[in-house]
């Protein structure tokens, strides 16, 4: 009887979600805190919730390293842009810096973070492992400028 109930449970969450527009674009080894830089996956950027993107401030995000936590990110540069969950594996941005020309540059940015994460309730904490930048030449964002 128990096995049932668990089929069912799985069954009405999977349907949910489809229902919902849930989609789950996790990259492969996000689960275990390391991707390949070959294997990422970036989501469709008409699938982000906030699709126009958000402008950050360079210093803030240069903050962003390895060991830096959830709560630190978001309140550097707010929530990921896509339905990922504050217990996700990975978050996914679209952040838009302005250039020395004073023009509009949109970068994607990713986050990896670690799988030691055990629950609120033992006070854990999730950390960054993995940071990624699309296109690539955006990661100049990460140092501080004066």
């Amino acid at each position: 009887m128990n096995s049932s109930l668990y089929r069912v449970g799985l069954l009405a969450t999977a349907i949910l979600l489809t229902a919902t527009g849930c989609t789950w674009h996790v990259s492969p080894g996000a689960q275990h805190g390391s991707v390949d830089a070959n294997d990422l996956v970036f989501p469709d950027q008409d699938k982000a919730w906030q699709k126009a993107g958000k402008i950050v401030e360079q210093n803030d995000v240069a903050k962003i390293g390895v060991g830096t936590t959830k709560n630190e990110i978001y309140q550097l540069i707010g929530t990921p842009h896509f339905q990922e969950g504050f217990n996700a594996r990975e978050w996914d941005y679209i952040l838009k810096f302005y250039d020395a020309n004073n023009n509009i540059e949109t970068c994607r940015y990713k986050i990896i973070f670690d799988d030691s994460y055990e629950g609120i309730l033992r006070k854990d904490e999730f950390f960054a492992t993995e940071l990624y930048w699309q296109p690539e030449s955006c990661a100049k964002y990460s140092q501080y400028v004066r």
